[in-house]
């Protein structure tokens, strides 16, 4: 019964979804699928149309999102993006002090 059950799941991915929103549980799909099966009827409301955007969806899923980990990853770039200015600019400023350009008619004795 487990393996079927399994099979079905990978069937209809979407069951997926609801389990991770929390919004049911593996335990009560398992008991739909064994009193009613595969029929349409009951996993019709389960589906979801990949060509419709799901407003209720996508908030939920910002809603997960911990800004403080954006906030860090936000910062790690921009000093990392830092940095190599600093590297460039640093190197630029060095090269145009080192480097004098000599006259090309002069000889190597003058």
């Amino acid at each position: 019964m487990k393996e079927e059950f399994k099979l079905f799941v990978k069937k209809r991915p979407e069951l997926i979804n609801y389990v991770n929103n929390g919004k049911m549980t593996w335990q009560k799909f398992y008991e739909q699928w064994y009193l009613y099966g595969e029929d349409e009827a009951v996993w019709s409301k389960y589906k979801t149309s990949s060509d419709k955007f799901n407003l209720s969806s996508f908030i939920d899923t910002i809603k997960k999102v911990d800004m403080n980990e954006v906030q860090k990853g936000v910062n790690s770039m921009q000093k990392a993006v830092e940095l190599l200015q600093g590297l460039v600019t640093k190197d630029n400023a060095s090269a145009k002090e080192s480097y004098t350009p000599r006259q090309l008619f002069k000889k190597f004795e003058d």
